[in-house]
Order: C-alpha cells, then sequence, then structure tokens
C-alpha cells in the first residue's frame, strides 16, 4: 500500500511542522530554563496531577515512554531536586514520582518563556476555527495511534 500524492504531502507537511514545532519549544526551554521539553512536559503533568503525585507507570503511559526511559528521565530529574520517588502509599508495591517544590519553581519558571512561544507560534498564527479542526484531527490522530498499540 502507498500513499497517494495528496496524503503523500499532507503526510510530510504534518510530520515538518510537528518537528519544527517541537524543535523550536526544545530550544527555546534549554536557553531559556535549562531543561528539555521532554523533562519539561514531565514537570508540567505532575504540577496538574493532584497533590502533584503520579504512579510511574502511570506518567509512562501517558508520556508514551517504556519503564525504563521514565526511570532514567526520574533519575535526572530527581538529581535536580526537580522530583522525588517513593514506594506507592497506596499498595506498597507501585513507585510514585513527587514535584518537589523546587521542581514547582522550575515548572513555573520555564512555563513563562514556553507559553509565550506557544502562543506566538500557535494562537497568533491561526483562527479560532482552525485550531479547532487542528485539535479535532490531533485528537483523533492520537486516538488511533493509541489503538493500534
Amino acid at each position: 500500500m502507498t500513499l497517494n500524492r495528496s496524503e503523500l504531502r499532507s503526510w510530510l507537511m504534518l510530520m515538518t511542522g510537528m518537528q519544527s514545532l517541537l524543535d523550536s519549544l526544545d530550544r527555546q526551554l534549554r536557553d531559556e530554563a535549562g531543561i528539555s521539553h521532554d523533562d519539561y512536559r514531565i514537570l508540567g503533568s505532575l504540577y496538574r496531577a493532584p497533590g502533584r503525585v503520579k504512579r510511574m507507570r502511570d506518567l509512562a503511559r501517558e508520556m508514551s515512554y517504556s519503564p525504563s526511559r521514565l526511570t532514567h528521565a526520574a533519575a535526572r530529574l530527581e538529581s535536580q531536586g526537580w522530583v522525588m520517588r517513593s514506594k506507592s502509599n497506596s499498595d506498597g508495591r507501585g513507585v510514585e514520582i513527587h514535584l518537589t517544590d523546587t521542581g514547582v519553581a522550575k515548572a513555573r519558571k520555564a512555563s513563562e518563556g514556553h507559553f509565550e512561544l506557544v502562543r506566538r507560534l500557535v494562537f497568533e498564527t491561526h483562527e479560532e476555527d482552525q485550531l479547532d479542526v487542528a485539535v479535532t484531527l490531533l485528537t483523533r490522530i492520537g486516538q488511533a495511534a493509541e489503538a493500534s498499540r
């Protein structure tokens, strides 16, 4: 099976646009906040979580990380003092990852420039109805990709 000319063009533009966006976000976060986009996503997920804590397996699933990849990322973030890991309070078997006060401060500081860039690259370049279509499209793509795992 192959893609027709229109499908191939759309696919290449989607890949190129998303990669350019992610590269820009990563560069801004590294330059201004000293953190990678991937690590920022982890801090952000914990920041929004109830009690600023999640089970490692749930966070790995959310991030689309293997358990070992999240373990390495968590160790790196822990060495910075931004997170800490502990046995689960609920069952004592799983591992939880907690956002520390230092991690909260890092996430807040990193968000300042990050949200400015997101607004400039995403929201100021599109009309609201275009963004609604994009959200629908990306939601469906994400759901299809998740279902194919």
